[in-house]
């Protein structure tokens, strides 16, 4: 391997501790001494030192990545990734490259995703230490979004009930770009497709992250 230079090595370490502030108890996983943390976020360590704990991190994805291949392996089959793809809230796509062998290192995004996903369903399977998920948070993070999306929908309905009676007393609709006329309805039945969409996630992400139930 070339050596990097100063800037590529400065780089390297950035993303490092960006890393390690993200995912502090990793540190323990890659040996870096609790005495010197204050030494390793505020100064840049030798090269040496720096690549070293590059490697540990990529190894630690690595074995990280085939410990949930092994548990997807279990659970998933092709035809069904979309299905728990929608339910862990990663892509398909990136599942069947873990199963596959063709991801052999995800990201700690993903990683922690998954972690929190398979150990919903599978009480024996526990997420890492420094995973930073827990059920509570991700819980709320998730169903609050979903909440606020309900409310923007709330909103349309009011905005659509007062243009239900504009329609009314005009006794008719407006054209689109097209010059077609727009049906009364239209609007309305793509509240309702978005309701019925929320529903279904809202339904899907609490078996799963609340009763920890996979069917």
């Amino acid at each position: 391997m070339s050596q990097l230079s100063k800037k590529q090595i400065y780089n390297r370490w950035r993303d490092i501790k960006k890393v390690l502030r993200q995912r502090p108890l990793l540190a323990y996983t890659v040996n870096i001494p609790y005495e010197k943390w204050n030494t390793y976020m505020y100064s840049i360590p030798e090269p040496d030192e720096v690549n070293r704990v590059y490697d540990a991190i990529e190894k630690d994805r690595i074995e990280k990545t085939y410990r949930i291949k092994k548990e997807l392996s279990k659970m998933v089959g092709y035809r069904e990734s979309k299905e728990y793809s929608r339910k862990s809230r990663v892509s398909d796509t990136y599942i069947r490259q873990i199963i596959e062998g063709k991801k052999e290192k995800a990201g700690y995004s993903i990683i922690d995703k998954l972690e929190l996903f398979i150990s919903r369903v599978n009480p024996e399977f526990e997420p890492s230490i420094e995973n930073s998920l827990d059920i509570k948070s991700y819980s709320l993070d998730h169903l609050a979004g979903v909440a606020n999306e309900i409310k923007n929908i709330s909103n349309g309905l009011n905005r659509y009930c007062l243009s239900l009676i504009e329609m009314s007393r005009k006794q008719g609709t407006d054209e689109d770009l097209f010059g077609n006329k727009i049906k009364p309805t239209d609007s309305l039945e793509g509240y309702i497709e978005h309701l019925s969409r929320l529903k279904n996630d809202i339904d899907s992400f609490w078996k799963v992250y609340v009763e920890g139930n996979l069917k």
